[in-house]
């Protein structure tokens, strides 16, 4: 049994041409998407122009420590030096230390020491060598006296008392923290009388 031909008018005919033609090219489109086998490399083009430097990125982690590398080979020994001079013989060196010995006990016998200000500044000159020491002694400046300038450490004597100077100044004591009160002067006592003396009473043993 034959099948009958399809009659189509030209428009269903046309109709149906535009729609195998819009699934031939969806069909295309899908091929194209795909990506075909890699093509041969290409020569080489001409190196581009260097671009503008980046930003410094972070400092990335230490690398693991490589595998320690094969020994190398032993060098020559080298050329053999010049020959030094002869040594001191050390037989003298007694000698030698009863010199130095010698020499420091008249350098300590030239040796002088000194006070340029009455105790407060030791001078010790042996030779040319002078070395100072600054104590922190007090040192007696005997009665306060108006215009003179004390160091820090003079004691002065004001009114029955004493005070020391705690820094460089030439103020009246006491004269806020720059004198120390050290002794307070004492009160006067009562003029004596013979006549006030109160009689003796008799002493009795029980």
């Amino acid at each position: 049994m034959s099948i009958p031909a399809p009659q189509y008018t030209l428009n269903e005919a046309i109709g149906v041409c535009l729609a195998m033609c819009q699934r031939a090219l969806s069909e295309v489109r899908a091929l194209a998407r795909m990506p075909g086998p890699p093509g041969d490399i290409g020569p080489e083009g001409k190196r581009g122009l260097q671009g503008e430097r980046g930003e410094k990125g972070e400092r990335g982690e230490a690398g693991k420590p490589g595998a320690v590398g094969a020994a190398g080979i032993d060098g020559k020994n080298g050329e053999r030096g010049q020959k030094g001079e002869p040594g001191r013989n050390a037989s003298d060196l007694t000698y030698i230390e009863e010199c130095i010995d010698a020499r420091v006990g008249r350098a300590l016998k030239t040796a002088t020491f000194t006070s340029p200000d009455g105790g407060r500044t030791l001078r010790w000159a042996v030779g040319e060598a002078v070395h100072e020491i600054k104590t922190a002694i007090v040192l007696d400046a005997g009665v306060w006296k108006e215009g003179t300038n004390y160091a820090a450490g003079d004691a002065v004597s004001l009114g029955g008392s004493l005070y020391i100077a705690q820094t460089a100044t030439s103020a009246k004591p006491p004269s806020g923290d720059v004198w120390r009160l050290a002794v307070r002067a004492g009160r006067d006592g009562r003029d004596f009388r013979p006549d006030d003396t109160p009689p003796t009473k008799p002493i009795r043993f029980k």
